[in-house]
């Protein structure tokens, strides 16, 4: 576990956490302890920011000194090219900030349009020239898109207290997600299982026919296939278009006798959900309705014009069903449409 704030004005801060988290049994890096290893090829600096990358967990503490400048940029601290590194790898940051600091925080922010802002002190802050600083700082932290919570602290006890109940929640979350785990897999091996035992009832199927039927049974089974295969291009269309209505049995069933030899044709026929336009942008998991490309008939294409590997394969099912759906007869494509009659698509 990395802590990570200014040293001189927190340190019996950091210092109160070592026995604080060795009771949790967390193993913590401290700078000034000689935890981190100060690589020889390395500044201390950068020594300090890789050292994050081997931890799990990062507390920051946010004080009234802005701290040493990080060598490589140095409108920022060393503190936040720290902070900056958890979030690269995706570490969880649990972020403090000093009472009278975010005191400071709440009147920059009334004031800091106004043409006297830079006259006023912030008493938290040790040098006035870096309040900006480690205000905007704090805003960067809140404004994160994830893991932008924080905590104010007066004292260490503060701090180990939320520290406390924060750990509490995530030991929770791992426990609930060990749970999920388990469920899932219970299900996973029920679908293998249902899988395998549609697999011999098919092969019982199939016999049963040869058995009763040894001369037609052959094409008995393969129009049984095909229907079944092409009853997955509806299936999949059904999970594709906007339900804001009903396609009619008639509108679909119409086509049954001369369907067009195109799959992305056909769906341009039953429904205006559907348009034809050439090399669009769209997010598959948010569409109501299924785009073409005027091209290729891709069902949908990323901003490069290229198909995503889920994308790729939702045009393959589609094609593979529609080919099914094609060649069967008039009735047994009359069948297979007579599962869909008036569905909400």
């Amino acid at each position: 576990m990395f802590v990570s704030s200014t040293c001189f004005d927190l340190a019996e801060v950091r210092d109160s956490l070592v026995g604080f988290c060795h009771g949790f049994g967390f193993e913590v890096v401290l700078s000034e302890q000689g935890d981190v290893f100060y690589h020889p090829d390395l500044h201390t600096h950068e020594s300090c920011v890789n050292e994050v990358s081997n931890c799990q967990l990062l507390i920051l503490i946010i004080g009234g000194r802005f701290g040493g400048s990080y060598r490589i940029d140095p409108s920022k601290s060393i503190t936040n090219a720290e902070y900056s590194a958890a979030k690269e790898v995706g570490l969880p940051v649990f972020t403090f900030v000093k009472e009278g600091v975010l005191a400071d925080h709440h009147v920059y922010q009334k004031n800091k349009s106004k043409p006297f802002s830079s006259e006023i002190e912030y008493p938290s802050i040790d040098k006035q020239e870096f309040a900006e600083n480690i205000f905007n700082f704090i805003d960067a932290v809140r404004g994160a898109d994830v893991n932008n919570g924080f905590f104010d602290f007066k004292y260490a006890k503060d701090i180990h207290e939320s520290l406390r109940k924060q750990w509490a929640g995530m030991f929770f979350e791992y426990l609930s997600q060990r749970s999920i785990s388990n469920q899932l897999s219970s299900t996973n091996e029920s679908i293998r299982n249902l899988s395998i035992a549609s697999r011999k009832i098919e092969e019982l199927v199939k016999s049963v026919y040869r058995q009763v039927d040894e001369v037609g049974a052959n094409d008995s089974i393969s129009i049984i296939d095909l229907e079944s295969e092409a009853s997955k291009f509806f299936a999949e269309l059904a999970s594709k278009i906007d339900n804001k209505g009903f396609i009619p049995f008639k509108k679909i069933e119409s086509l049954s006798a001369n369907p067009p030899n195109e799959w992305w044709n056909f769906i341009l026929q039953i429904s205006d959900d559907f348009e034809l336009i050439p090399d669009v942008m769209i997010d598959e998991d948010r569409s109501t309705s299924v785009i073409l490309n005027q091209s290729s008939g891709i069902v949908v294409c990323d901003i490069e014009g290229k198909m995503t590997p889920g994308q790729k394969k939702l045009k393959e099912r589609l094609e593979s069903g529609y080919k099914a759906f094609l060649n069967l007869s008039v009735d047994s494509r009359k069948n297979v449409i007579s599962k869909y009659d008036d569905l909400p698509f």
